[in-house]
């Protein structure tokens, strides 16, 4: 009589199924699949984002390190490096130039690759603040995964987009 009211009693079971983990797996699989390229897509213009804003605050440093020291300034790009300059040299050591602030990797930091328009190699500023070799200005083009920001200078160095 005890075994037969072992069989009559319903088990209560806890946990899932290998069929429910399946599905729940499969559905997480097509949100990861559908998500991921957007994901993607939104870190690299953050990322734009950000190495455009630290350009921005380069033309900003060396715009006051020009007025402020009374010196002509440059931002200096090598490949995807970016650092300010001031000549002449106030500091003691080698070179004839001071580098203002620290020298900004793009493309370690922020993953994207540089260009500049009309001057590949610097953007100068004089002891007043103005552009002094702009012209009619420059454009800085920042890019990733095929996305691009760019800054724009005008002919005074001023940054207008």
């Amino acid at each position: 009589m005890t075994s037969h009211k072992r069989k009559d009693r319903v088990r209560s079971r806890s946990g899932f199924t290998l069929i429910e983990m399946l599905i729940v797996v499969v559905i997480l699989g097509l949100i990861v699949l559908f998500g991921y390229p957007k994901v993607g897509a939104a870190m690299a213009k953050t990322d734009l984002r950000s190495a455009r804003t630290t350009v921005i605050n380069l033309v900003a440093t060396a715009r006051a390190a020009s007025v402020q020291t009374n010196r002509r300034t440059w931002i200096k790009f090598q490949g995807n490096k970016a650092y300010v300059l001031a000549r002449p040299r106030q500091k003691v050591g080698a070179g004839n130039a001071d580098t203002v602030g620290t020298v900004q990797n793009l493309s370690a930091q922020y993953g994207v690759t540089l260009a500049t328009g009309a001057d590949p190699d610097s953007i100068q500023f004089d002891p007043r603040g103005f552009g002094a070799n702009l012209g009619l200005g420059v454009v800085v083009t920042l890019s990733r995964n095929g996305h691009a920001e760019t800054v724009t200078l005008d002919g005074l160095g001023r940054v207008i987009k």
